[in-house]
């Protein structure tokens, strides 16, 4: 099956214009509420219990932050929460590792440079009380699924759209996968290099960036995990001109059009690379909160 083709002529030839919205509640085992009432506390109570964040002292190596970020990428956030005294300052991701490895891809990067020098200060903070759907909206227009919420003891736990996925499972609606925004896939072919492929990436936006005509894909996680490999590219001065097919790409996950969005969150949720194609989409967690918002 030729994937990409398919996906780029369907999406250029048919962009989806939504005239009427879909009513999204949550069952009535949870609250049988609609999402645009819901607050956090009702729909996530367990993160203002118990204290989650995956953080890092600012004046931690930046090898370090990329290690941790190898692990983290995976489970429940895509961003290490910068700390200073205790307190949180700022947040790193893989956007901004990338950004920095682009401009400076050398070992004295990553055993020099410090969090603080390329971390963004500009974290969001929401509230207990504030609504799902106000979060969600925000994140859509930040274009960055990451927030922080305090907990009842003063302390902070992270919001991210892997964590929203857990709200998409609880939502009762008919919304199907393939009423999901298309968008632009972004794709490499095999003789393309790894510099390439963070350009693409950043460029983009976007964490997915698929080999054409087929399911395979990179994420930054694979990166940095070629970069540990590489002793953070010690004795290494031409890592962006190494070739794609020294990575260890990842297969995508094929679902069904006709999948709800509930559905969809629990395959995700399940899954290392929360990643999935349709013969109409690729989806990430990001587009949960796209649609939702």
């Amino acid at each position: 099956m030729n994937f990409i083709s398919d996906l780029q002529s369907k999406i250029s030839n048919k962009i989806k214009i939504h005239n009427k919205k879909e009513s999204i509640l949550f069952s009535p085992s949870t609250l049988g509420k609609d999402l645009t009432n819901c607050t956090i506390e009702e729909i996530l109570p367990h993160l203002l219990v118990y204290s989650s964040m995956a953080t890092i002292e600012s004046k931690e190596k930046i090898w370090v932050a990329t290690s941790m970020l190898v692990r983290f990428l995976a489970t429940h956030t895509n961003n290490l929460v910068a700390i200073e005294s205790d307190a949180p300052v700022g947040m790193l991701g893989s956007k901004e590792v990338l950004q920095g490895l682009y401009s400076n891809p050398v070992h004295d990067f990553f055993s020099e440079q410090i969090v603080h020098n390329i971390m963004s200060k500009d974290i969001e903070k929401a509230f207990p009380k504030m609504r799902v759907y106000d979060l969600l909206k925000k994140m859509n227009e930040n274009g960055r699924d990451f927030a922080l919420i305090q907990t009842t003891d003063g302390e902070f736990s992270t919001i991210s759209a892997r964590r929203l996925l857990e709200v998409g499972i609880l939502c009762d609606t008919r919304i199907k996968v393939s009423d999901m925004p298309s968008k632009k896939v972004v794709t490499f072919q095999k003789d393309d290099n790894i510099g390439f492929l963070i350009g693409e990436m950043l460029r983009n936006n976007t964490d997915v960036v698929i080999l054409e005509h087929t399911p395979l894909f990179v994420t930054p996680q694979t990166i940095f995990e070629k970069i540990s490999e590489l002793n953070y590219l010690d004795g290494i001065d031409d890592f962006l001109n190494s070739k794609v097919s020294t990575l260890n790409l990842k297969t995508g996950r094929i679902i069904s059009d006709n999948m709800t969005v509930p559905e969809m969150c629990k395959i995700m949720l399940g899954m290392k690379n929360a990643f999935v194609m349709t013969q109409n989409n690729v989806l990430t967690p990001w587009d949960l909160i796209t649609t939702l918002a």
